[in-house]
C-alpha cells in the first residue's frame, strides 16, 4: 500500500513539473525566410523610448536591406507583440512612427559620429485600406526621412496590419511591412508572405 501511494505521489509530482516546465507557444510568429536576417528587441526601444508600448519587436530584414542601389535596400518586416490590447488609430500609428523614425535616424547618425542635425524632421501619412482578412484594420502610406546609412532623403511605402486578437491570448499584434519600392513590385509578394504566416 505505502509503495503504491509514493508511486502515485511520484508521479504527481513529475506530471506537475511537466507542466510547469513546458511554455504556451507564442500566439503570433513570424516566418523566417532563408537569408533574411533577423532581429528581436524589447518595447519600446531605446531609440524611442517614449512610444508607448511594451512587449517585443521581431524583425525579418530583407538579404539587400543595407545594400544600395539593390531591390531589397530598406524593405523589411517587423512585428510588434504588445503585452496587452491596445487600440490602434491612424493617428496614433503616424506618431508612433514619427517619434520610432525620428529616435532611429538619430541614434545610427550618432553612432557612426555624424552631426544629427542633418536629419530632417521625419514625416508620416496613412490612409486606411480595406482590413486584410487576419486584420480588424489595415493601413497604407509612407514615411519621407533621412537615411541614416547614406545621409539621403529616404521615402519608406509602408503597409501596416493590425491584427485580430486569437483566442486565449491578451496580446495585440501589430504587423509592419516597409519598402522604397512601389507596392507592385515583386518584394511585396515576400513581405505578404510573412503576413500571411501570423
Amino acid at each position: 500500500m505505502r509503495i503504491k501511494l509514493l508511486f502515485t505521489c511520484l508521479l504527481f509530482i513529475l506530471l506537475k513539473c511537466t507542466c510547469y516546465g513546458q511554455e504556451a507557444a507564442p500566439a503570433y510568429t513570424l516566418l523566417k525566410p532563408e537569408n533574411w536576417h533577423i532581429e528581436t528587441f524589447v518595447l519600446p526601444p531605446q531609440f524611442a523610448a517614449t512610444l508607448p508600448v511594451k512587449g517585443i519587436e521581431d524583425i525579418r530584414f530583407s538579404p539587400d536591406w543595407a545594400k544600395k542601389g539593390t531591390e531589397g535596400y530598406w524593405t523589411y518586416g517587423f512585428l510588434w507583440i504588445i503585452t496587452n490590447k491596445a487600440p490602434f488609430t491612424k493617428t496614433q500609428l503616424e506618431k508612433y512612427m514619427c517619434d520610432y523614425y525620428t529616435g532611429l535616424a538619430k541614434a545610427n547618425l550618432k553612432k557612426a559620429k555624424i552631426d544629427t542635425a542633418i536629419a530632417t524632421p521625419v514625416k508620416v501619412k496613412l490612409r486606411n485600406i480595406k482590413a486584410g482578412n487576419t486584420d480588424t484594420q489595415t493601413f497604407e502610406g509612407k514615411a519621407e526621412m533621412t537615411d541614416y546609412m547614406t545621409q539621403d532623403s529616404l521615402i519608406l511605402n509602408f503597409r501596416i496590419h493590425v491584427k485580430k486578437a486569437k483566442s486565449g491570448s491578451n496580446v495585440t499584434a501589430v504587423y509592419f511591412e516597409a519598402s522604397p519600392q512601389p507596392y507592385k513590385h515583386k518584394i511585396w509578394v515576400q513581405l505578404d508572405e510573412l503576413d500571411k504566416s501570423l
